[in-house]
């Protein structure tokens, strides 16, 4: 056989085979839990399906916001997160900036900024 029908044959072949399974993927993936484990194990094995993954759930606000939550309900990633900011005055700052934006959150801030200076005193 030629290259050419080779190549002819593969891609009627491939063709056959999306059209059996051409069913929508979307619909079986929601019908199957263990699709749904298998797609999941398969991207967070993976750091640039996983990286990619993330930045699809990051460029929606319902689903960043969902992300968040997540994150900030598991202490590990919580401990993590703040870790990051606590290591970054930017993002420190970052972080103040908007706390002191609130009255009660500013009273608050104030308070701890206190203590530590008293702390601080003591030494």
């Amino acid at each position: 056989m030629s290259r050419k029908s080779l190549t002819f044959c593969s891609l009627a072949l491939a063709a056959a085979l999306a059209a059996g399974c051409g069913g929508d993927i979307a619909k079986q993936l929601l019908a199957d839990p263990n699709m749904q484990g298998r797609v999941m194990t398969m991207i967070s094995g993976n750091g640039g399906l996983a990286g990619q993954m993330v930045d699809k759930l990051l460029a929606s606000d319902s689903t960043r916001t969902m992300l968040i939550d997540k994150l900030m309900a598991n202490s590990g990633a919580a401990q993590g997160l703040m870790t990051a900011v606590a290591r970054n005055s930017s993002m420190l700052d970052g972080v103040i900036g908007l706390a002191v934006q609130d009255s009660a959150m500013k009273a608050h801030v104030m308070t701890l900024f206190k203590g530590m200076q008293m702390a601080a005193a003591k030494k």
